[in-house]
C-alpha cells in the first residue's frame, strides 16, 4: 500500500532526497499523517522532507535528512548533561528557536521530565512535530511563537538552551534577561561571537551599542533586507524572525552581558578534538558558555 501511493503521488518526494524516499516507506501511509498538521499540510507531510540541518534518527535506519548534523551525538548534549550533573531526571527544559527540534527530542529522550521547543516558522514547528510522531517521544511540546511572549507567559525552566538563536536578535542583552527570568537552573549558550581584529561573516565594521544601560562593543549582521515581506521571511529558515540587523557582541562583551543580565556564574566550556569533531556548526568565532542561577 505505502509503496502504490510512493509511485503514484511520491515522485516529488524522491526528489527532495532519500530521508523524504526513507520516510515514505516506513510505517505510516501518506494519507495518514502520524501527527496533527496544519490544514494546509493534511494532503502532503512527507513535504516536510527532507530537513533542511537536523539528521533526526528514525526507524529502520532512517533519518529526517541526507545530511546535517545528528542532534542525539552532538557535543551540545553532553555539555546540557554535565551541567545538570549527568541527568536530566525531573528537569524541565525549553530550546529556544529549536529549529527542526533534534535537541529538543534529544534532550526529552535523555529523561527530562518535559522539554519545550519554541520556534517562530510554522514549516519548521511542522517538522518539530512530524520527527516527535515518528520517534514516539510523548515528553516534548513544539511551539509557534515569539520566544519573549512566550517565555513570559510560563513558569521558570530547570535548563534553558539557545544554541544557534543569540546572534540573530538585534538585542542579545534583551534576550539574556528573558532568559534569566524564565531559568531556575543552568542556561547553556551556543552562539556567534565578533571577530576584534577583523570583520567575518560578513558582518560590520566595529560599533558600540547601549542596551538597557549597558555598552557592549560589537558588530552588525544583515539578516535580510529590511523590506522583506512576511513571506519572504518565513522562507529564510536560517535567520532572524523579526530583527532585520542582528548584533554579535566581542566575546568579553558577551560575558560580561551573561552576568548584567543576573547569571551569577558564568563558564566557557573548551572543546577538545573529539569533541570539535561532534559540534556539527561553522567554528569561526563560535563559543559555548555555562551560565547558572546560584540564589
Amino acid at each position: 500500500m505505502v509503496m502504490q501511493s510512493l509511485s503514484r503521488i511520491g515522485r516529488g518526494a524522491v526528489r527532495r532526497g532519500s530521508a523524504a524516499v526513507g520516510a515514505l516507506r516506513g510505517r505510516i501511509p501518506p494519507q495518514s499523517p502520524p501527527w496533527e498538521p496544519s490544514a494546509e499540510r493534511r494532503h502532503g507531510w512527507w513535504d516536510l522532507l527532507p530537513f533542511t540541518t537536523h539528521r533526526i534518527p528514525l526507524a529502520d535506519g532512517y533519518e529526517t535528512a541526507v545530511d546535517g548534523a545528528n542532534p542525539f551525538e552532538d557535543v551540545r548534549i553532553d555539555i546540557v548533561m554535565e551541567a545538570c550533573g549527568g541527568s536530566l531526571d525531573g528537569r524541565t527544559v525549553v530550546d529556544l528557536g529549536c529549529l527542526e527540534g533534534g535537541f529538543s527530542l534529544a534532550l526529552a529522550e535523555q529523561g527530562a521530565a518535559h522539554v519545550v521547543g519554541i520556534e517562530a516558522r510554522r514549516i519548521s514547528v511542522e517538522r518539530c512535530r512530524l520527527a516527535a510522531a515518528l520517534r514516539g517521544t510523548p515528553n516534548v511540546e513544539f511551539v509557534e511563537a515569539d520566544i519573549k511572549d512566550e517565555l513570559a507567559r510560563r513558569d521558570p525552566f530547570d535548563v534553558v538552551l539557545a544554541t544557534g538563536i543569540l546572534y540573530h536578535v538585534s538585542d542579545p542583552a534583551a534576550m539574556l534577561r528573558d532568559m534569566r527570568s524564565a531559568c531556575r537552573g543552568v542556561a547553556v549558550i551556543d552562539t556567534h561571537v565578533a571577530a576584534t581584529d577583523a570583520a567575518t561573516h560578513g558582518c560590520s565594521e566595529l560599533v558600540e551599542r547601549t542596551l538597557d544601560g549597558g555598552v557592549y562593543r560589537g558588530r552588525m549582521f544583515a539578516e535580510y533586507a529590511p523590506d522583506s515581506s512576511l513571506d519572504e521571511r518565513a522562507g529564510l529558515l536560517w535567520a532572524a524572525w523579526s530583527d532585520a540587523d542582528s548584533f554579535w557582541p566581542l566575546e568579553d562583551d558577551l560575558v560580561r552581558m551573561i552576568h548584567d543580565a543576573g547569571f551569577e556564574s558564568v563558564e566557557k566550556i573548551e572543546f577538545d578534538a573529539d569533541r570539535r569533531q561532534r559540534w556539527r556548526v561553522d567554528q569561526v568565532n563560535r563559543v559555548t558558555y555555562v551560565a547558572r542561577v546560584t540564589s
